[in-house]
C-alpha cells in the first residue's frame, strides 16, 4: 500500500453491511466523527441511495452484492474489497457488525492496513466456534468497540485473550426537528384523542413485540398501540392482536424514513426488547423528543435508560402491563419530571461531541488517523 505523505489528511474507510434500521444513522454518525479526513464508506448490501450518500461525510459506494456472497467465505465481497482498499490506502478502516470485520481482518494480512477496527452491535459478535478461533488466532490484529457495556462484558467473559483490546462506546442522538403530536398523529393514522403507546423497531423476535400486544390487550380503557416498523413477523403480530379482540386498537404504520421525528405522536415509548438487544437506539431518541419510557430490563437497553423510565422484568407481560398503566397514571409534572431527567442524561452521556470525542481518543484511531500522527 502507498505510504501516506506528511501534508495528506488520514484515510478512514467505513464499512456497512446494509443501511437497514439504525445503521444509516450510525454510518453518518462514524463518517461525520472524521470531518477532518478523507472518509469513504461502503456499503455491502443494499441498493444505490443519493438521498442516504448526500448525507454522508466523503464518499460513499454501495456494493448491492447479492445475499450469497456474504455467506462462507466472502470471496466475492473480499475481491471487490481488495481493490477498493487498494485504491484507497485507508490508515483505519472501521468495519461494523461481523461480516464486513471478518473481510477487513483478512485483507490486513496482504495490505498491511493501519488498523482494523470492528463495531460489535450486538452480543454474539465472536459466538461461533469459528470465529472465537479465527479471533484467537488473530488476536494481535484484533481491535473492537462494543456499543454497550453488557456488549463488551459478555464478549470478554467468552474472549478473555481480548482484554485491552475491547472498547466501549455508545451510539449517539443527533439534533433533530419533531413534528408536533398533531402532526406526527396525522402522518400515522393515529386518532388524536386517544392515549397512544408506540414503538419503533423492526419487527422480529428480539423485539418482543409479542409480549407488548398482550400486556396491551390486558389493559382496561381506550388506549391505542402503534408500530412504526415492518419485519417478518407483522402478519403474526397481526393475527395476535385479532385473536387478542384488539385488532383496531393496534396499529401497524409500517416503515416510515425519519421515524424519530414522528415521536412526539406517543403518549408512552415502549421498548419490549429481550436480552438479545444490544443497546436500542430508539431510546436516545424517544429521550430526545421528550416522551415518557417504559422499557425492559435487559442488560443492553437497561444501561442506556438508567433511572429516568420505568422498567419492567424482561418478557415478563405482566409486569410490562403494571408499567404500562403506571406511565399512563403519571401526573403532568411526574412525567415532565421524568422526560427532563431523560434530556440531561442524554446531553451528558449520549450526545455526538461526546462520542466522536471518545472515538477519535481510541488508541488506535490516535495512532493511525491523527492529523499530527
Amino acid at each position: 500500500m502507498a505510504h501516506k505523505q506528511p501534508d495528506q489528511k488520514p484515510r478512514i474507510l467505513q464499512i456497512c453491511h446494509d443501511y437497514k434500521g439504525p445503521f444509516r444513522t450510525v454510518a453518518r454518525q462514524y463518517a461525520g466523527s472524521f470531518s477532518d479526513c478523507d472518509v469513504k464508506t461502503v456499503f455491502l448490501r443494499g441498493a444505490p441511495s443519493l438521498t442516504l450518500a448526500s448525507t454522508l461525510h466523503g464518499d460513499v459506494e454501495f456494493l448491492d452484492l447479492p445475499p450469497g456472497s456474504l455467506r462462507g467465505l466472502k470471496l466475492k465481497a473480499y475481491r471487490r474489497l481488495m481493490k477498493i482498499i487498494a485504491d484507497e490506502s485507508p490508515d483505519v478502516i472501521l468495519a461494523h457488525r461481523y461480516k464486513p470485520f471478518f473481510v477487513a481482518l483478512l485483507l490486513n494480512y496482504t495490505l498491511k492496513i493501519g488498523a482494523v477496527i470492528g463495531v460489535m452491535h450486538e452480543f454474539g459478535f465472536l459466538g461461533r466456534v469459528s470465529r472465537s478461533i479465527f479471533s484467537r488466532f488473530w488476536k494481535d490484529n484484533v481491535q473492537l468497540i462494543g456499543v454497550s457495556q453488557p456488549v463488551c462484558q459478555v464478549l470478554l467473559e467468552q474472549e478473555p485473550h481480548l482484554q485491552g483490546r475491547v472498547h466501549f462506546l455508545h451510539h449517539a442522538v443527533e439534533a433533530a426537528t419533531f413534528h408536533d403530536s398533531v402532526s406526527a398523529r396525522q402522518a400515522l393514522g393515529i386518532p388524536l384523542g386517544a392515549y397512544c403507546y408506540g414503538t419503533v423497531g423492526r419487527l422480529v423476535r428480539k423485539k418482543s413485540h409479542k409480549s407488548l400486544i398482550e400486556a396491551f390487550a390486558s389493559l382496561q380503557g381506550d388506549s391505542v398501540l402503534a408500530f412504526i416498523g415492518d419485519g417478518e413477523l407483522m402478519p403474526a403480530l397481526k393475527l395476535l392482536a385479532k385473536k387478542l379482540g384488539v385488532q383496531d386498537r393496534v396499529l401497524f404504520c409500517g416503515a416510515k424514513n425519519e421515524a424519530r421525528k414522528l415521536m412526539k405522536a406517543f403518549d408512552a415509548f415502549v421498548l419490549p426488547s429481550t436480552s438479545e438487544e444490544a443497546f436500542g437506539l430508539v431510546l436516545l431518541e424517544a429521550m430526545a423528543a421528550q416522551v415518557p419510557i417504559v422499557c425492559s430490563n435487559a442488560p443492553g437497553p437497561a444501561s442506556v435508560i438508567g433511572d429516568v423510565g420505568l422498567l419492567f422484568d424482561c418478557e415478563n407481560v405482566p409486569d410490562l402491563a403494571r408499567q404500562m398503566e403506571a406511565v399512563r397514571a403519571l401526573s403532568k409534572s411526574n412525567s415532565d419530571d421524568m422526560t427532563q431527567k431523560a434530556l440531561d442524561r442524554l446531553s451528558a452521556k449520549f450526545s455526538v461531541p461526546f462520542m466522536v470525542q471518545k472515538l477519535r481518543s481510541l488508541p488506535a484511531i490516535e495512532q493511525h488517523a491523527s492529523m499530527t500522527g
